[in-house]
């Protein structure tokens, strides 16, 4: 029982740990496509960051981003 217990404690270690990597976000306005890396990030954290935003510049003009995670 305890060789059981100990090791469903690795595999279930090493599946939280294979979770976190260096994930890409791709942003794109136009022409122009911009990515940022978040290292160490799982899914969802890296999805969190990485959303869609609209900016409004200095002359009023707004500029959207599409972002997504690759």
């Amino acid at each position: 029982m305890k060789k059981l217990l100990f090791l469903l404690l690795a595999i279930a270690s090493v599946a939280f740990v294979a979770c976190k990597k260096d994930r890409v976000c791709e942003c794109t306005t136009g022409s122009t496509t911009r990515k940022v890396t978040f290292t160490d990030a799982t899914k969802r954290q890296a999805k969190d960051a990485c959303i869609s935003r609209s900016y409004t510049n200095f002359n009023g003009t707004i500029t959207k981003y599409e972002c997504e995670l690759k």
